[in-house]
């Protein structure tokens, strides 16, 4: 049960990080001075700012607690 909820808030943590980026980024697209198709706006402003680190991480987070809880969900009881 204990894992369950450190996978919730790592998760929680994870996505409120996601967030704050996206809303960040997306305040400030007017910063990007020109972008290619492949990568596209958001994530040309995301590298322009130097914040892409910090998303990466927030998304490793998100999956990292959704994958614990699974775990924890499909574990057998001893």
């Amino acid at each position: 049960m204990k894992k369950v909820l450190v996978g919730g808030f790592i998760s929680l943590i994870g996505s409120i990080w996601a967030l704050a980026i996206i809303f960040i980024a997306t305040n400030d697209l007017n910063l990007v001075s020109s972008w290619s198709t492949p990568p596209g706006r958001f994530l040309t402003t995301v590298l322009q700012m130097g914040l892409m680190p910090i998303f990466i991480v927030s998304i490793l987070f998100v999956i990292a607690g959704i994958v614990i809880m699974a775990i924890e969900l499909f574990k057998k009881d001893r």
